[in-house]
């Protein structure tokens, strides 16, 4: 389970460099992904988002969005991959791609309340362009390690983590983070009803000289609700809702975010 930290923190006209960071986790997730053959369940949405009907002030279109989603099962432990990317540039050319990685490791015989306790180990980034392409950002990478913990709550399958959190701006930021998923099947599984929370801290500082007067950290939430109906055998129809506080914008506001679409399952 891994959400979007999309606050671009770079929006200056100049050729994409090399992003730093301790790439090595990113690698050994990949690893890891491949040694333990499984049936991986893939699926790709095709989402229209409002957010510039909800929060005109800060987004200047609605635009089509595209996800790739991939859960790979494993005997140690799951991988997860989600790719994003927004068709908010001219003629809805993308404008931004975003991607997401979380590997568990069963963390030997440990156990918490009966269950079993995994490592959590997580990567996020991503690169836009604005101006229609006159001008590039990032998304700048994070790394997460920590305890993850699955569970089950009657029929939803829940799952839990707390991570610390490494960012790699200029002036590295590390924070703590925490998640929480719940899903639930209903009507024989044509219903899928899922929310996730996330919330975690960053610091203002990034290294940079225009923001060196800045001192201490803010706090970012997000929340995502999402309704499948399955109306095929592999295609769904559904609504995606984001409740954001500091993720998007450092505005101390709360904006929502809904988005509806299909969702087709391989």
């Amino acid at each position: 389970m891994l959400r979007k930290f999309i606050l671009p923190i770079s929006r200056r006209r100049h050729p994409l460099r090399r992003a730093e960071g301790p790439t090595t986790l990113f690698w050994a997730m990949l690893v890891l992904a491949m040694v333990a053959p499984s049936h991986a369940e893939v699926s790709v949405d095709l989402l229209y988002d409002f957010r510039h009907t909800t929060d005109p002030a800060d987004n200047g279109n609605n635009f089509p969005v595209v996800e790739l989603k991939l859960f790979f099962p494993q005997s140690f432990g799951s991988f997860l991959m989600k790719e994003e990317i927004d068709l908010d540039g001219a003629n809805h050319n993308p404008s931004q791609t975003y991607t997401e990685l979380s590997q568990s490791i069963k963390l030997g015989s440990a156990t918490l309340w009966g269950k079993p306790l995994y490592v959590h180990l997580g990567y996020s980034g991503g690169l836009g362009s604005f101006g229609d392409g006159s001008g590039s950002f990032y998304i700048q990478n994070a790394y997460q390690l920590g305890l993850e913990y699955p569970f089950q709550v009657r029929d939803a399958f829940c799952n839990a983590y707390v991570a610390l959190r490494y960012t790699s701006f200029e002036k590295p930021s590390y924070d703590p983070m925490l998640a929480l998923y719940a899903g639930r099947y209903f009507f024989n599984y044509k219903l899928l009803i899922a929310n996730s929370l996330e919330g975690w801290t960053t610091s203002r500082d990034h290294g940079e000289s225009a923001r060196r007067s800045d001192s201490g950290k803010f706090t970012s939430w997000e929340l995502e609700s999402e309704a499948w109906y399955k109306v095929g055998k592999d295609l769904s129809v559904g609504a995606y809702v984001r409740t954001t506080r500091n993720v998007y914008a450092v505005s101390d506001r709360w904006v929502v975010y809904p988005s509806v679409g299909i969702k087709y399952s391989f």
